[in-house]
């Protein structure tokens, strides 16, 4: 009997909002569950994952990774736009998002600046 996939779902980062400098690698953790091998983890703008930001986010090799925790590392492009903070009504964080196996989670809690 096959066994089923387990639900891919983000509970929360480490920190609790991830602030990433323009072309400085910034290493967070990803805490949920039914994480492996083979996931994507990207930024968006939308929660559904539709519009990519261009933020290179791979895996943490110096660290373990489970199930339950995911290190990376991101690393937004010279040309990515920051996530303004400053007015009055700031800009809404934006989200990570991760896919394995058909399944997608996100959370939003990712800053450039």
């Amino acid at each position: 009997m096959p066994t089923a996939n387990p639900k891919v779902k983000i509970e929360r980062l480490e920190p609790a909002t991830v602030v990433a400098p323009l072309l400085v690698r910034t290493p967070f953790k990803i805490i949920g569950s039914g994480f492996g091998k083979g996931m994507d983890v990207y930024v968006s703008t939308k929660e559904d994952g539709s519009d990519r930001v261009d933020v290179e986010v791979l895996p943490d090799d110096s660290a373990t990774s489970t199930d339950k925790v995911w290190p990376v590392v991101a690393q937004p492009a010279l040309g990515a736009k920051p996530t303004d903070t400053t007015k009055e009504s700031p800009a809404p964080p934006l989200w990570v998002v991760i896919k394995l196996n058909g399944q997608k989670s996100a959370i939003q809690r990712f800053l450039i600046v």
